[in-house]
């Protein structure tokens, strides 16, 4: 009874002496000084058989800041002694910040067993993280916490213990790098897209899909994959990481090669890095096949970090022939290539254990692969540069010698050049007289389909009934001819209004302004429209000092009379129409108002287009003329034309013309 005592106390003892002592003061306190490990390569041991073999448990002596134990079929089970100081909080995060952890059982001293891992449902993770973070409740007296690792990679396990609050501190830090990282590949892979369209030069695509995969391998990696994008795809997961960083080892080789290698090259080096490729492509389907045969393939990953290793090399050799060679555009180029092979290594050499486990190790390819794309972007830039140049060069001597040329043959050519340009002169002449009458006949045709239809249509209508009535002896014959005279009389108009429109285009050529006293002329105007105002009464409210505008008396009456035409039209029989004089500075003018309907505010620059119509569908006769035959006039007596209008409160049209001006006598 006094031995199993004083072996009890000589354990507890040990315990004492190896336990981690947690403060309040510390936020995070790595454990691999007091871990101690243990093989399982039958993968069959429980807790309750470890916890009676604890003289197999040997401290860790691997350096590092992680337990790193390679490649391994093996399980691997481990304890660390902990307890907590007085006045420190007893509840602690215990954090293994390695994603590809592919069974995780943690056995705590006074709480359930956690029975996790990338192989289990992303639910059995006691906290949403990307990570496994377990909870520990550590009391002040030294207690084992034991953990099993197993991994179908190579096997990680960084242990540390943080306090949560200083944790969740320490992830929303971490995550914040990690997605300026992910921003800068997706911007990086949006350069060479984007340049890749613009050129269609299969560099930039290349590049484009070398960072997208990196970036994926990179992500799944990082156990982002697995919590956002794909958290239920568990046997996708395991395989993730491989197969994007194979295919993304291909695409960099294969880019290296289209840099490098001139395409005729059929040399060794050429042909080795052929190879690389196709083993590249090899161990990305041999990864994504573990999938469903996880046994025999699981070596791919092992194949996937000694081919790059390889490739490294051959790229290396090719990157150094290069600038032996003296090869202009690749300085950026080799720089970014050493810096990618130099974090690849080290990967691999830490993922066969060959180099301790610690954060810069374990992030050695996502640190390489952050400078080592903006290098390539860099060198493909500088490549565009230099073939920018050479193109430029050769241009420029082409055009030299064309030159030479020129100046050879200048004289003959002179001939030739006044040929071509008096042939020129003559096509577009044609050619502006041919759309001329295009446009003309364009107009005419609209005019046809939107005016003439239904004076047409009452024609027609009005004599079938003039038919039918005499059919069965019936005498309307004046009615109907009545009606059939005033659609004919329609038709006349619109044609005389069409025939003016072509007609005022060839007289403005000629127009004749002249000093105009506009009080006196316009009331012989207003005289001489009595037929189109006997429906309306007309305001005349003119100023009595004397006005004198240059004008054209004619081609102003013209644009009057289609003024009052459309005033008439567009007011309600027995409403006043105004005509008045008005003044500004160096103009005078002649405004015509009416009681119509209005015009939107939308409609007040088109109403002066040739042929449109606010309301088509109104039945007020026109074609749409009249306007543009006003400002084509007023403008070329120097005028201007302008309209102000409310709906529902009538229209305002005035036609502002230059003041006449006499020259004082000497």
């Amino acid at each position: 009874m006094k031995k199993i005592i004083f072996l009890l106390l000589l354990f507890s003892t040990a315990i004492t002496a190896q336990a981690m002592t947690l403060t309040a003061e510390s936020r995070e306190v790595n454990l691999i000084e007091s871990a101690q490990f243990m093989a399982d390569p039958s993968g069959a041991l429980r807790i309750d058989d470890v916890r009676q073999l604890g003289q197999r448990f040997a401290p860790w002596t691997g350096g590092g800041s992680e337990l790193n134990f390679g490649f391994t079929t093996s399980a691997y089970w481990v304890r660390v002694p902990l307890q907590r100081a007085e006045n420190t909080p007893k509840d602690w995060l215990l954090v293994l910040k390695y994603a590809k952890i592919n069974e995780l059982d943690f056995y705590p001293p006074n709480a359930p067993a956690v029975l996790t891992g990338s192989s289990r449902a992303f639910s059995s993770r006691p906290h949403y993280d990307r990570f496994f973070v377990l909870p520990l409740e550590v009391s002040q007296e030294p207690q084992f916490v034991y953990l099993r690792v197993t991994s179908r990679y190579a096997l990680t396990a960084p242990l540390v213990v943080w306090q949560p609050d200083a944790y969740r501190q320490e992830q929303q830090q971490s995550q914040a790098l990690q997605f300026i990282y992910y921003g800068g590949q997706i911007a990086l892979a949006m350069y060479g897209l984007v340049i890749f369209l613009s050129l269609w030069d299969t560099r930039f695509l290349i590049y484009c899909a070398y960072t997208v995969t990196a970036g994926l391998g990179i992500f799944a990696g990082n156990g982002f994959g697995r919590q956002l994008v794909w958290p239920n795809a568990l046997h996708f997961d395991e395989v993730s990481q491989g197969t994007f960083l194979s295919l993304a080892a291909y695409f960099a080789v294969l880019f290296a090669r289209k840099l490098l290698m001139p395409a005729t090259d059929r040399s060794w080096l050429n042909r080795g890095m052929r190879w690389s490729e196709f083993v590249f492509l090899l161990t990305s389907l041999l990864t994504l096949l573990q999938m469903v045969f996880p046994e025999p393939l699981r070596h791919a990953d092992q194949l996937l970090l000694i081919n790059c290793v390889v490739m490294g090399l051959l790229v290396t050799v090719a990157s150094l022939r290069a600038y032996l060679q003296k090869r202009p555009g690749f300085r950026f180029f080799i720089a970014g290539w050493l810096v990618l092979w130099i974090g690849v290594s080290v990967a691999a050499l830490r993922a066969f254990g060959l180099l301790p486990s610690n954060g810069l190790t374990t992030y050695a390819v996502q640190l390489s692969t952050s400078l080592e794309m903006l290098l390539m972007a860099l060198a493909l830039g500088d490549l565009l540069r230099l073939e920018h140049e050479a193109h430029r060069v050769t241009q420029a001597q082409a055009f030299s010698a064309n030159q030479t040329l020129l100046q050879m043959s200048q004289a003959s050519e002179e001939k030739l050049k006044l040929a071509v340009q008096e042939r020129t002169q003559q096509l577009e002449a044609a050619l502006h007289l041919e759309k001329s009458l295009r446009a003309q006949y364009v107009r005419f045709g609209s005019m046809i389909s939107h005016e003439f239809r239904t004076p047409l249509s009452i024609i027609q209508s009005q004599a079938s009934l003039m038919r039918k009535e005499h059919e069965h002896k019936i005498d309307q014959v004046i009615k109907r001819v009545g009606a059939i005279g005033s659609a004919s009389q329609r038709l006349v108009l619109m044609f005389d209004k069409w025939l003016q429109s072509d007609a005022i285009t060839q007289t403005l050529e000629a127009l004749e302004p002249k000093p105009l006293d506009l009080q006196p002329w316009l009331n012989t105007v207003i005289k001489s429209s009595t037929h189109l105002l006997f429906n309306h009464t007309v305001a005349l409210p003119l100023k009595p000092e004397p006005m004198t505008a240059l004008a054209d008396e004619y081609h102003l009456g013209l644009a009057l009379t289609n003024l009052i035409d459309n005033a008439t039209k567009y007011s309600p029989a027995g409403t006043t129409i105004t005509i008045e004089t008005r003044e500004k500075a160096d103009y005078l003018g002649i405004a015509v108002t009416d009681c119509g309907p209005g015009i939107a505010q939308e409609f007040q620059e088109k109403v002066f287009a040739e042929f449109f119509r606010v309301s088509p569908e109104s039945g007020v006769r026109g074609v749409g003329l009249g306007l543009s035959i006003v400002q084509r006039i007023v403008g070329a007596h120097g005028g201007h034309v302008t309209l102000v209008s409310t709906p529902g409160h009538g229209s305002t049209f005035c036609l502002w013309l230059p003041v006449f001006e006499p020259e004082e006598k000497t």
